[in-house]
């Protein structure tokens, strides 16, 4: 499974465009249409603040110089009442400046930095009054300096600043949460997981936070940071919420969740199959397909294979339908089936299943437009060849079980009677490992788990890459 972003990473692109054109429109025509309305009884109290109290609403750490830069002043509103514009920068030209050496999280001891221009913010008031609305507005300033930072490396820089905000206004105002997400996917994107989990929960349990996608995100961190057994437990009433939401639209998760055999003779096989969906109606089946595959990857973690297989079953069908064939998510999670599947020692479904699930695979295509997708597809997939050269020189091909109504002696002779999917051979387990070594350095960088475990594997085929 992804790590949350890889085969939609050009929404991140999206709104870098999205959140330009609303400072241009906060800049000339004032408050964005529709915004949302703050919460009853989260005014701020005591009188209207000083032009020194706004950048003492950060933590006193570091502070990257831009979230402050007059371009940024200019896009947020300041709050009403509150002082002039000319106030608040004077008071932030007046703050302290030092040169930060900052590092990647994901970069090993002893790694040279990158100098950035900080801030010093003064300490916040001791029992001064509650400021919501001030919160609100470093929030806001925070949340589009991360939009636009596109190095890893200040990452760190901001953690102490959006903790800050979250924890004391999360509660009364939404845009907190909002800069702790773009926090939060920042550090998922580089492969951080251990310091995207606190601000995860922390979301969750505020009232902007209770959504679905929210209560998946913290499930996935979880799964990537080994902790299985919570994870599950996270996951399970997301599940449950993804299919009432599928009810409520008259859909369902149970039986067949992929194209049924009309469409399939009727449409392309390829899919995808949304003629009789609306788009909201794809877009709550593909959610619960992410809710699925999550969950399945917690129960692997827990070597419960089969009811995981189950699982993913479901969200390949939802996947095909909804996405298509050839999309990265649906292949992905059949290469996990087919895993799931060798680990219960049944390798001739599990070399059917690699085989469907690379039928439709434009490598150099997805490459070029998806290369994270890309390259996690070759690292699954040569995981799992590593995995089935082992197994089948350790068990054969496996056990035979039965199908419908016909037992696994039945099985056994009808599988004999077709032909079947080749088996990989040393030499393809090798050159998968390699090539996945080569695409994980490329797309993910030298630092993120996803390029360890490719130069692991390669390693333990003694390839070049590890």
């Amino acid at each position: 499974m992804g790590d949350g972003g890889d085969f939609r990473a050009e929404a991140w692109e999206g709104g870098r465009v999205h959140q330009a054109g609303r400072d241009i429109h906060i800049t000339y025509a004032g408050p964005v249409p529709g915004a949302a309305q703050e919460p009853e009884g989260a005014e701020d109290a005591g009188a209207p603040p000083a032009p020194g109290e706004l950048p003492a609403r950060f933590a006193a750490a570091p502070l990257p110089a831009h979230v402050l830069a007059p371009q940024a002043l200019a896009a947020v509103e300041l709050p009403d009442p509150g002082p002039a514009p000319e106030a608040v920068a004077e008071a932030v030209a007046a703050l302290a400046v030092e040169e930060v050496s900052a590092v990647s999280p994901m970069a090993p001891a002893g790694t040279a930095g990158v100098p950035v221009r900080c801030l010093r913010p003064p300490a916040a008031r001791p029992g001064g009054p509650a400021r919501p609305a001030l919160d609100a507005w470093a929030a806001a300033l925070l949340d589009r300096a991360l939009l636009r930072s596109a190095d890893d490396a200040e990452l760190p820089l901001f953690a102490p600043h959006v903790r800050a905000l979250l924890w004391r206004s999360g509660a009364a105002r939404p845009a907190p949460v909002a800069a702790a997400r773009r926090l939060r996917e920042g550090f998922e994107r580089c492969g951080a997981y251990e310091a995207a989990l606190p601000f995860a929960e922390r979301i969750t349990a505020c009232p902007a936070g209770e959504g679905l996608a929210d209560a998946l995100a913290l499930g996935r961190l979880l799964v990537r940071c080994g902790e299985y057994a919570e994870a599950e437990a996270v996951l399970r009433p997301v599940l449950a919420r993804a299919d009432a939401a599928a009810r409520a639209r008259g859909l369902t998760l149970a039986g067949r969740t992929g194209p049924s055999l009309g469409e399939l003779f009727r449409e392309n096989a390829e899919g995808p199959f949304t003629g009789k969906l609306s788009t909201v109606d794809g877009d709550v089946l593909v959610r619960a397909a992410d809710v699925l595959t999550v969950l399945a990857e917690a129960l692997h973690g827990r070597r419960r294979y089969a009811e995981g297989e189950r699982l993913l079953h479901s969200a390949t069908g939802l996947y095909w339908r909804i996405l298509g064939a050839a999309h990265p998510a649906r292949i992905l999670t059949q290469l996990h089936r087919a895993r799931a599947r060798g680990r219960q020692r049944l390798w001739t479904e599990a070399l059917s299943l690699l085989h469907d699930a690379l039928t439709f695979h434009d490598a150099e295509a997805l490459a070029r437009d998806h290369p994270r997708a890309a390259a996690l597809i070759r690292l699954t997939h040569a995981e799992l060849a590593d995995e089935a050269v082992r197994g089948l020189a350790e068990d054969g091909p496996g056990r035979t079980r039965a199908v419908g109504m016909f037992p696994a002696p039945v099985v056994r002779f009808l599988d004999a009677t077709v032909s079947r999917p080749p088996k990989p051979t040393p030499a393809d387990a090798d050159r998968l490992a390699a090539q996945a070594a080569s695409a994980c350095e490329d797309a993910y960088g030298p630092w993120h788990p996803r390029t360890a475990a490719a130069r692991e594997l390669a390693g333990r085929r003694g390839v070049p890459g590890g």
